[in-house]
């Protein structure tokens, strides 16, 4: 009997080689699979986390939202008579911007320098920051769980009306509509103010031009304007078609619609005006200005634009600057606290300032800006902002705009 032969044939190299790189080639799949795997399931658990953080953002936002309805409905937090609510020797849940209680003796002694100093140390140009300053806001932060609300309640009656450019009757298409000739250089000087600021340099026609087309957008197609007097529903700017909304604006941002109004123009301008306060019977825009709670950009506006006498201003723009810095300052106690702005005598005998002047304590419909938001430990912010119209003697307000996310 033969012993077995031991020369049995050896796999080829090139067949180890072969096996080797299907071996490789299986691995790096499954490596690709199983990081492919595990990325998902960080994206989905991110995702889910930040969509918890949404919702409870939300529902955080809302409850700033249902704070904000409570103490409108039950105080007048921006009357004369009802901030001691919310200002006292203990606390104060007013803030103005740009101003602290550490500035206001020295703001009340007139050295605005040092404002304007840190404004430039905090990388902004001093008449930026001047046009700014000024505004007075009801702020609450406040810890929730996780969450932080931030919610901020201003006047909206700070603000200078767009609507209010326009008078009109009972019924516009049959009564007419004409220009509110005492309004219009307000409107004018505040955006050449402002356009002045961002680099713009424009000329006075160049603004008339612009709050003409402005007065266009919301004449009701029977005003004298720049360009639809006769009732024409649209015209032509060089290349381009236009359509007039000839009707009162519903939001601010339709001034991006109007010709001239650029993304950079209408973003230096909209926190200046609004479109909301309009008589609940008549729907006549009202232009009057809560001067007490209004920045300097739109004191300025209204102490230059209410002078004009003869087609020409009584009060310069530098006079006009300091007023207004003199106004805001008048308004800060010396502990940082708000107080009622004072109107100086001899600027008063330039201007008929109450033809503008809101008296916040009278019983009256009243509008209010808030803005609402949730922080939470992931930086997900949610913001609520919102418009309401208060009605007195009444517990119940009427939102009139509303935008979230």
């Amino acid at each position: 009997m033969s012993a077995p032969s031991t020369n049995r044939p050896r796999p080829d190299r090139g067949q180890k080689g072969a096996a080797l790189v299907l071996v490789l080639l299986l691995i790096a799949l499954f490596a690709g699979i199983v990081a492919d795997f595990l990325y998902t399931i960080r994206i989905n658990t991110y995702l889910a986390r930040n969509k918890t953080d949404q919702v409870r953002g939300k529902f955080v936002a809302e409850a700033g939202i249902t704070a904000a309805k409570g103490i409108l409905t039950h105080s007048s937090p921006f009357s004369r008579n009802g901030r001691g609510i919310f200002q006292n020797d203990y606390f104060s849940l007013y803030q103005c911007k740009c101003y602290t209680s550490s500035q206001a003796s020295s703001l009340q002694a007139g050295t605005q320098m040092e404002l304007e100093a840190q404004a430039q140390e905090e990388g902004s140009t001093a008449q930026t920051a001047a046009s700014d300053c000024g505004e007075w806001k009801l702020v609450i932060d406040y810890p929730m769980d996780e969450d932080t609300l931030h919610l901020e309640i201003s006047d909206e009656q700070a603000r200078l009306n767009l609507n209010a450019l326009v008078k009109k009757g009972m019924n516009p298409e049959e009564q007419g509509t004409s220009v509110n000739e005492a309004f219009k250089p307000i409107v004018a000087e505040l955006l050449k103010y402002r356009l002045r600021e961002i680099g713009r340099d424009v000329s006075d026609n160049e603004i008339t031009g612009l709050v003409d087309l402005i007065v266009d957008w919301v004449d009701y197609g029977t005003a004298e304007g720049a360009l639809d007097s006769d009732m024409n529903q649209s015209f032509v700017d060089g290349d381009n078609l236009y359509y007039n909304k000839n009707a009162a604006m519903d939001t601010v941002s339709e001034l991006k619609m109007i010709p001239g109004v650029s993304d950079e123009v209408y973003y230096a301008v909209k926190d200046f005006f609004t479109v909301y306060p309009l008589n609940p019977e008549t729907a006549a825009p009202l232009y009057k200005v809560n001067i007490d709670m209004a920045n300097q950009a739109v004191l300025y506006a209204l102490i230059r634009g209410a002078s004009w006498q003869a087609q020409a201003p009584a009060v310069s723009e530098d006079e006009a600057i300091k007023y207004a810095q003199d106004i805001v300052q008048t308004g800060i106690e010396t502990d940082g606290k708000l107080k009622t702005r004072e109107i100086p005598a001899e600027l008063r005998g330039k201007l008929n300032m109450g033809t503008f002047q809101l008296n916040p304590d009278l019983p009256q419909p009243r509008w209010y800006h808030l803005v609402s938001s949730a922080i939470a430990p992931s930086g997900v912010n949610y913001t609520i902002e919102a418009v309401v119209l208060v009605m007195p003697g009444t517990n119940k307000l009427r939102f009139l705009y509303w935008r979230e996310g």
